[in-house]
C-alpha cells in the first residue's frame, strides 16, 4: 500500500501508538480487528493459520486476487496486480528490517536493495535478495497471468515450520 506506519494508522481510524504495539507485541483485539477491516477495504488479506492454544503460525499479508487463475478479463480488473511475481518491500516488512540492514547482510547497496523493491529487474541482485528472504523463512506467494503480463494475490508470509519466524539477530535469522 507504500503507506507509512502513522499514515495507515490514521487511514485506519485507529491511533498510531496502537498500530506500533499490534505490529510489535499482543495488542488489543479491537485494535486488531480494526486494522484487518481497513486492510482488508484496501484489497489486502491478513494470513496465518490459528490453531487455539498456539502462536499463530504463517503469518504474512498479501494483496487480494481472483479465486482462481481461470477468471475473466472482467473479474481480474477488480483486483490489485502488480508487474512483478515478488514484493521485496512486503518481504523486509516482514523481517521488520530497513533497507540498510537488508543490504548489510546481503552485500547488496541500499540503493540496490531500493531499486529492487521499486521493481528493477536486475537479474544476479534479484536472485541474491530473493535467497536471501527464503533463506530467513519467507515464502513469497501469488500468481502470475500470462496473457496480462501482470501478477495477482502478491505478498509474503513465513515458511511453515521455519525455526525462527521473527528473525531479531544481526544475522537475521540465519
Amino acid at each position: 500500500m507504500n503507506l507509512s506506519q502513522r499514515a495507515a494508522a490514521e487511514a485506519a481510524g485507529v491511533p498510531h501508538r496502537y498500530l506500533t504495539i499490534v505490529e510489535t507485541s499482543d495488542g488489543r483485539i479491537g485494535t486488531n480487528l480494526d486494522l484487518v477491516d481497513f486492510y482488508s477495504s484496501a484489497g489486502i488479506e491478513i494470513l496465518g493459520e490459528a490453531t487455539i492454544g498456539k502462536e499463530i503460525a504463517r503469518a504474512g499479508a498479501r494483496w487480494s486476487g481472483p479465486s482462481s487463475q481461470d477468471v475473466g478479463k472482467a473479474e481480474k480488473a477488480k483486483f490489485h496486480a502488480e508487474d512483478t511475481r515478488v514484493s521485496f518491500r512486503a518481504a523486509r516488512a516482514l523481517l521488520n528490517r530497513g533497507q540498510e540492514e537488508v543490504a548489510a547482510l546481503t552485500g547488496l547497496s541500499r540503493a540496490t536493495v531500493k531499486s529492487l523493491e521499486l521493481g528493477k529487474a536486475w537479474e544476479e541482485s534479484h536472485r541474491t535478495l530473493l535467497a536471501f528472504y527464503e533463506s530467513v523463512g519467507v515464502e513469497f506467494v501469488g500468481w502470475g497471468d500470462p496473457v496480462a503480463n501482470r501478477y495477482f494475490g502478491i505478498g509474503v508470509r513465513w515458511l511453515p515450520n521455519f525455526p525462527c519466524q521473527n528473525p531479531t539477530s544481526d544475522s537475521g535469522g540465519r
